[in-house]
């Protein structure tokens, strides 16, 4: 049995498609940035640990805070990340990964979670509040 580990577009060979397993691996060794463009709400219900918040409706604007490394975006099922990964492929110079199934996959796997809003589920807001006083 064949077992594909990821997909890239032959359009865009910088997106790839991961499962949550992989993307936990890279993760744990501090290799990518987690993105997640839930909303805020989904967010403080149940998000990985460490992930950044920014919502898939201000990620044009705000991707520019991004840390200048690879990233791994992040949604409740898989279809916005699949939006921010292959609908915005300008919006990122490095490797970017579309986790698959989203956190739906990550749950199931029995990864970490957390609740509530911590600091980087509130960094897009001042962001964002930087970009409107300009």
């Amino acid at each position: 049995m064949q077992v594909i580990e990821n997909y890239s577009s032959p359009y865009f060979r910088h997106i790839i498609d991961l499962p949550a397993s992989i993307v936990r691996k890279l993760w744990k060794k501090n290799q990518i940035t987690l993105v997640d463009v839930r909303t805020p709400e989904e967010y403080e219900d149940h998000h990985i640990p460490g992930a950044l918040l920014i919502p898939l409706d201000y990620l044009e604007i705000l991707s520019k805070y991004i840390q200048d490394k690879e990233i791994a975006v992040v949604c409740e099922h898989g279809n916005r990340s699949r939006y921010a990964t292959y609908g915005m492929p300008h919006l990122y110079k490095k490797k970017t990964i579309n986790m698959l199934g989203g956190m739906m996959s990550w749950i199931s796997m029995g990864y970490e979670i957390e609740s509530g809003i911590d600091e980087n589920g509130i960094k897009w807001q001042e962001w964002l509040d930087k970009e409107i006083n300009q």
